[in-house]
């Protein structure tokens, strides 16, 4: 025996560190017809770009946006001021409605290349709000094909621009009557921009709340006035609006048809949260605007009812499919008893489903997890494994309600 005495073994993982994550890459689906396209850019193609400056190399900047009457680098560079460290595709499609872009083999091909995009959103679409709702289902069943594919989206973001006629707020069509779980839509403008040319008059901001889902955890509330983890620049801030006085971006806030958030009642807006439209506000007594709220078009009383709840969901639906593909087809030991799958098997498969589930508890983006395998089960090519998981999504506080009252003593 040699004089080593004590061995030491170097472990890797102590220290927590994480590979970067994906959560935040998302695709922005540009409606510009072949005519208007910057020289450099084709269609159906997925442009990856890390900053502003990545588009405009495009030829995607002010300027394109002022000539041709577009928002596409407004949209852009919206995404950058409110996520400076994600990622954005960007894919150009010949107009169309949302719809149809999506459901062309173009955009779909567009996006099986951009493998790592979570959600997606457009801009320059024409859609009018009952365009748009009319096709939330459409876009949904789109969503689905990839589904069965095993590519999640989180969530498609689609604007409605205000209607040349104006609709009363009573008559906004219900959102959540329709049966589309991945599909929201935004009515948010920015007046300033607005203000900028006729034909803005009737935006709603893509850009914006692809930004804000972007630099929140799957878990957290598009309208949460506050986020886990800010950009640098933000960390020592009490809060994280809208609002950015320093490039004069989302002083108040409108609807894309127009109306001043400030002027409807509060039995309005909270008729708008209730049918299932994002749009942007602030609070009375407050500074700073923010969204209302992450509803998708499906009933209130889904599971899958807001983004947030699809972003977790798919979260772990993504892992544990990933740890358990190593799996297939592998050799199965057998009790010699029961005849039954091993229980060290069993062991060990919860073991590798529930430590996907430990990290995304110990990231805070869930409560907590639980893996049940039954061990009575017969496996054949028809009887695939059955794997009871349970994810424990966070709670969102909405408002709080105090009784405060004045006393002589306590």
């Amino acid at each position: 025996m040699s004089f080593e005495g004590v061995k030491i073994n170097q472990l890797n993982g102590g220290l927590g560190g994480e590979n970067d994550s994906t959560d935040n890459i998302v695709a922005l689906i540009c409606a510009v017809d072949l005519a208007d396209l910057p020289g450099t850019v084709a269609h159906h193609v997925p442009y990856l770009c890390l900053q502003t400056a990545d588009a405009e190399a495009l030829g995607v900047d002010a300027s394109f946006d002022a000539n041709k009457k577009f928002l596409i680098h407004n949209a852009i560079e919206q995404f950058f001021l409110y996520a400076p460290e994600a990622k954005i595709y960007l894919i150009f499609a010949p107009v169309a409605t949302a719809v149809v872009i999506a459901g062309t083999d173009g955009v779909k091909g567009a996006l099986r290349q951009a493998s790592e995009v979570k959600g997606f959103g457009f801009v320059n679409i024409a859609d009018e709000l009952a365009d748009v709702v009319g096709e939330v289902e459409g876009l949904q069943a789109i969503v689905d094909g990839f589904k069965a594919e095993h590519r999640l989206f989180d969530f498609v973001i689609v604007p409605a621009m205000g209607d040349a006629v104006e609709v009363a707020l009573a008559d906004y069509p219900d959102l959540r009557a329709k049966a589309a779980a991945n599909i929201s839509v935004c009515i948010a403008q920015d007046p300033t921009v607005a203000a900028t040319l006729p034909e803005y008059a009737k935006y709603a901001d893509v850009g914006a709340a692809l930004g804000m889902l972007a630099i929140r955890g799957v878990n957290e509330n598009l309208g949460s006035v506050d986020i886990n983890k800010k950009p640098s620049a933000k960390r020592g801030d009490k809060d994280y609006p809208l609002t950015d006085e320093a490039s004069n971006r989302w002083l108040s806030a409108t609807l894309s048809d127009g109306k001043k958030v400030s002027d409807l009642s509060a039995v309005e807006k909270k008729s708008l949260t209730t049918k299932g439209y994002i749009y942007a506000g602030s609070y009375d007594g407050y500074a700073g605007v923010f969204f209302n709220s992450s509803p998708t078009s499906v009933e209130k009383v889904s599971d899958y009812a807001y983004i947030e709840r699809n972003r977790t969901w798919n979260k772990a639906a993504r892992a544990i499919r990933n740890v358990l593909i190593p799996e297939v087809k592998r050799t199965v030991k057998k009790d010699e008893t029961t005849g039954y799958i091993r229980s060290t098997t069993i062991t060990r498969w919860t073991g590798i489903v529930k430590k996907v589930l430990e990290v995304m508890e110990a990231a805070d983006e869930i409560s907590g997890s639980s893996v049940y395998i039954n061990p009575k089960q017969i496996l054949s090519e028809t009887s695939p494994l059955n794997i009871k998981v349970k994810v424990i999504s966070d709670g969102i506080v909405y408002e709080f309600e105090i009784d405060l009252g004045l006393s002589t003593k306590l």
